[in-house]
């Protein structure tokens, strides 16, 4: 995918990763020190990199997000989860 083309998913990619299926609920990351252009750059990463992943058998307009392995991504790249 171009680079041009990335950027015009980013939207949609961030919304996945907001809204990861029915009575769910995504963990929120946090990173001391980072910014949010770069926090957003690395959720961004990780949402690409678990879609597909899984196979959801609701049909929804978004892609099926695996989300343990964009836990596993976004902890990687050293956030911890927040505190509710």
């Amino acid at each position: 995918m171009g680079r041009l083309n990335r950027w015009r998913f980013t939207p949609l990619l961030l919304m996945a990763t907001m809204l990861v299926g029915c009575g769910g609920q995504a963990t929120v990351f946090t990173k001391p020190g980072v910014a949010e252009r770069q926090q957003r750059a690395d959720e961004a990463a990780c949402t690409e990199a678990s879609i597909g992943e899984v196979q959801d058998p609701r049909p929804s307009p978004l892609p099926p997000l695996d989300r343990d392995a964009f836990d596993k991504c976004m902890r990687a790249k050293g956030y911890v989860p927040a505190r509710k």
